[in-house]
This record gives structure tokens, C-alpha cells and sequence, in this order.
């Protein structure tokens, strides 16, 4: 049996740093088989069309962001080969990540300071890039699909997996919801489910409005035969207890 943890949108340098800790703690707490990561691990507002800027500026910004998340994944490589030196470690293209590539394409001189896996050394780390908003692609294990996201609609978990026709899991929308899909024949419900958030509650573009979002982590139990146990630990407080019932976080 596999256990891999799965992590949703950081945004980094908007990543909740308290929670984050949190769920590396229970990260060095076991042994992994893998790690995912479900995307928009950047945030890269500096690229956004909110944003107007001079390309000079923006270079600065961009490299600031990915000194920032380069940071965090020297944490997590350490974290999780620290156990297992063959651990698989995968990192999905969000939608925030593409920014770049849009960037690019209206600004080619600044390409290679906007290439995601050159500049998050992630050949060099050994991760996988998976271009999961650019092309589609999806990451298996086993009988579950991984995938950035693709709707933001009240229905968003539904639609995923009408959409897909799989048992489907994203991030992207920044809340927990899981919708089950009834098939004919027995142990053959699907779902589509969305993973929550790794991201700060307060983003200046909110304005205070309230949302749904919801910071969580993934435990993700993966048998031989193909099925698997997913436990999705809700984060309160930057605290939440993991499958394994401990508590991980120091404040609340």
C-alpha cells in the first residue's frame, strides 16, 4: 500500500504560512510514497491582467515569487525523501502558474525568467511537471484522477465528474466539496471532489467578502488493486488532526 499526501493552491507568496507548517509537520511525521502537488503553487499577481506593470519591475517580482516557492520546495523535498529516497514527487499546472506562459507570449524577451519548471529546478529536484491547465493532462493513481480544476460554479464538483467520468480530485476552486456519481453495479460510485487550499483567507482582491474556501491537506491510501482511501483533514486555527489522530499545529 502507497501513502501519498496531496496539497492544494498555495499562491505563493500568499501561502498560509501557519497552516503550512502545520501540514508539514505531519509531513515529517511519516513515510511517503509521493507527494502532489494540485497546482498554483504561484501565485504570480505581478502577471495578472489586474496588474500593470513595466517589465523591469515585473522581473523583479516574478523572481522574488519564485525565491519564495523554491524555498518552500527545498522543505519539502528534504521532508519527504528524507524516508524514502524514490518518493514521487509531481507538481500539476494551475491556472496561476499559466500566467507565466501567457506573460511570455506577450513579453518573449522575459521567457526564460517565466519558465516555471527551469526556474523552480524541478528537472534538477526530480518532480514532474504535469501541464494540467495548458494541455489537460491528468496525474493517476491507481483509480483516482488528479487535476488542477476547470469550474468555479456552485456545481463545480458535479460537473467535474460528469465532465471527466471519473473519480476526480482538483484543487482550483479553494474548497472542500465532494459530489458522488451513481453508476449501475456495485462499488462503482464515482466522485468528483475539490481539495481545499493552502492559501491566506485575506487576499486584498476579496475586499473582506465572505467565501467558502477552506484550507485542508490530502492523505491519500493507495492499495495494489487500484482502490484507494482519501481523508481530506480540514485546517482550523492552522490545527487539524490527521488520519492517523494526531494533532498537528502549535496556534490556533
Amino acid at each position: 500500500m502507497q501513502r501519498w499526501l496531496i496539497l492544494p493552491d498555495m499562491q505563493v507568496p500568499y501561502e498560509d504560512r501557519l497552516s503550512l507548517a502545520a501540514v508539514e509537520s505531519y509531513m515529517a511525521a511519516h513515510r511517503w510514497d509521493g507527494y502532489l502537488n494540485l497546482g498554483d503553487l504561484l501565485d504570480f499577481n505581478e502577471l495578472s491582467s489586474y496588474v500593470e506593470g513595466k517589465p523591469g519591475a515585473v522581473t523583479e517580482d516574478v523572481a522574488t515569487t519564485f525565491a519564495a516557492a523554491n524555498e518552500i520546495l527545498d522543505r519539502h523535498v528534504r521532508l519527504i525523501r528524507g524516508r524514502n529516497l524514490k518518493a514521487r514527487m509531481v507538481l500539476l499546472q494551475g491556472n496561476h502558474d499559466y500566467r507565466a506562459v501567457s506573460y511570455a507570449e506577450k513579453h518573449p524577451g522575459l521567457k526564460e525568467h517565466l519558465d516555471v519548471p527551469r526556474n523552480l529546478r524541478l528537472k534538477e529536484r526530480k518532480i514532474e511537471w504535469i501541464e494540467s491547465w495548458k494541455k489537460g493532462r491528468l496525474f493517476r493513481l491507481g483509480n483516482a484522477y488528479f487535476t488542477h480544476g476547470l469550474y468555479t460554479s456552485k456545481y463545480h464538483a458535479a460537473r467535474m465528474v460528469d465532465h471527466f467520468g471519473v473519480c476526480i480530485y482538483y484543487g482550483h476552486t479553494h474548497d472542500v466539496s465532494i459530489h458522488p456519481k451513481v453508476t449501475h453495479g456495485n462499488d462503482k460510485t464515482l466522485e468528483g471532489g475539490s481539495l481545499g487550499c493552502l492559501c491566506r483567507y485575506d487576499q486584498k482582491y476579496l475586499k473582506g467578502a465572505p467565501t467558502n474556501w477552506q484550507q485542508a491537506v490530502t492523505t491519500v491510501f493507495l492499495q495494489q488493486c487500484g482502490n484507494y482511501n482519501l481523508y481530506v483533514s480540514r485546517i482550523f486555527g492552522h490545527r487539524f488532526v490527521g488520519p492517523d489522530g494526531k494533532l498537528y499545529g502549535g496556534q490556533s
